[in-house]
């Protein structure tokens, strides 16, 4: 079952499967069974290189493997939580657009970036502790309590309902947006953003509380505040029309 490309992957995507039955149970490389008709990993491998079941209809992860080198992605089921996801992904982790309410059960350390966008989410509790970057954009949630403890490089919390940026980081060391939400202050953000802080379309009605430093451009545009919007480089200030 499945195809070989002679590198130790193993590509079994779009091929109509139901079942990964007669599968083998170490894969050195990629498993890829993505785009397929899978209600169970159950038959799967234990322990593989990078691990692709994205658009199935996964409704658990059950039978997924214990062990994962590089990238997991479950995104485009029909997963409501995270029980028996790999606790460590050395690569990326990618659960976007799926039903998710929780994160609990998910990995506790992601090297690469960590998405859980387009579910329906309204607590981030079971977050990564650590991760490089973190995308929890197009969700429920109302607060970021139990985000990440760091974030290495970008985070995206846009297109939520959230209020207060109580729970961000203090340092982001690429990129920050948390446009579409509800916010009315800055308060409570991070006081440093070493790429592009977007944080229009809110209603933000005053600046106070901004970061220090912003190194791109910094974005406040469909807010109360302004119809102008004011873009900050290397943490100076300037008024774009």
């Amino acid at each position: 079952m499945g195809l070989h490309d002679g590198t130790g992957d193993i590509d079994c995507s779009n091929m109509g499967l139901t079942s990964l039955e007669g599968c083998p149970e170490i894969v050195e490389g990629a498993f890829n069974c993505s785009g397929n008709h899978l209600t169970s990993l159950e038959g799967g491998p234990a322990i593989t290189g990078s691990f692709d079941c994205s658009r199935n209809l996964l409704a658990s992860l059950d039978g997924a493997p214990i062990k994962v080198t590089g990238d997991f992605n479950c995104a485009g089921n029909r997963l409501t939580c995270l029980v028996w996801a790999p606790r460590k992904a050395k690569g990326s982790f990618n659960c976007s657009d799926n039903l998710l309410l929780s994160l609990r059960g998910g990995p506790k350390k992601v090297r690469g970036t960590f998405d859980c966008s387009g579910n329906i989410l309204v607590t981030l509790e079971g977050s990564p502790i650590e991760t490089g970057s973190f995308d929890c954009s197009g969700n429920r949630l109302t607060s970021l309590d139990g985000a990440p403890d760091e974030v290495h490089r970008d985070f995206d919390c846009s297109a939520n309902l959230i209020t207060s940026l109580a729970g961000t980081p203090d340092f982001v060391h690429g990129n920050f947006c948390c446009a579409n939400n509800l916010l009315d202050t800055l308060r409570h953000g991070p006081v440093e953003v070493s790429g592009r802080y977007d944080c229009s379309d809110n209603h933000i009605s005053t600046l106070r509380h901004a970061p220090k430093h912003v190194g791109g451009m910094f974005d406040c545009s469909g807010n109360t505040m302004l119809a102008s919007r004011i873009i900050a480089t290397s943490g100076n200030l300037q008024k774009a029309v």
